[in-house]
C-alpha cells in the first residue's frame, strides 16, 4: 500500500512539473513570437532588436532544453544568427524570409512543449 501511495505522489509531482513547464514556456514563446513578428526588417534598429530577442531566447534555452529536442533549439538559434547577419548587411528581404522561418520554428517549439502524455513519461 505504501508503494502505491509513493507512486501516486510521484506521478502527481511529475504532472505538476510538466504543467508548470508548459505554462511558463508557452507564455515566454508567445511573447517572443510577438516580438519577432514586430521586427521591421527595413528599419535601422532591426538588428539591435533581433539581438535583444536572441539574448532573451539564450537565457530561456536551458529551461526549454529540459523538455524539448535540442535540434529544434539549434534550428531557432541558426535562424536568429542568419537574420542578424542579413540585417547587418542591410538585406531586409532575406531577413524577412528568415524572420518567417524563425516565427514558424518558435511556434513549432511552442507546440512541442505543450502538455502531452509523452511529456509525463
Amino acid at each position: 500500500m505504501k508503494q502505491k501511495i509513493i507512486a501516486v505522489v510521484l506521478l502527481l509531482i511529475v504532472i505538476s512539473f510538466v504543467t508548470v513547464n508548459t505554462i511558463i514556456i508557452d507564455k515566454q514563446i508567445y511573447d517572443m513570437v510577438k516580438e519577432v513578428k514586430g521586427i521591421e526588417t527595413d528599419s535601422a534598429s532591426a538588428k539591435d532588436k533581433s539581438r535583444e530577442i536572441f539574448g532573451k531566447f539564450k537565457r530561456m534555452e536551458t529551461f526549454i532544453g529540459l523538455t524539448v529536442n535540442h535540434d529544434d533549439i539549434t534550428n531557432i538559434e541558426d535562424c536568429f544568427v542568419e537574420m542578424v547577419g542579413y540585417l547587418s548587411i542591410g538585406n531586409g528581404d532575406e531577413a524577412e524570409v528568415v524572420k518567417s522561418r524563425l516565427t514558424n520554428s518558435l511556434e513549432h517549439l511552442r507546440r512541442l512543449s505543450t502538455f502531452t502524455f509523452d511529456a509525463i513519461i
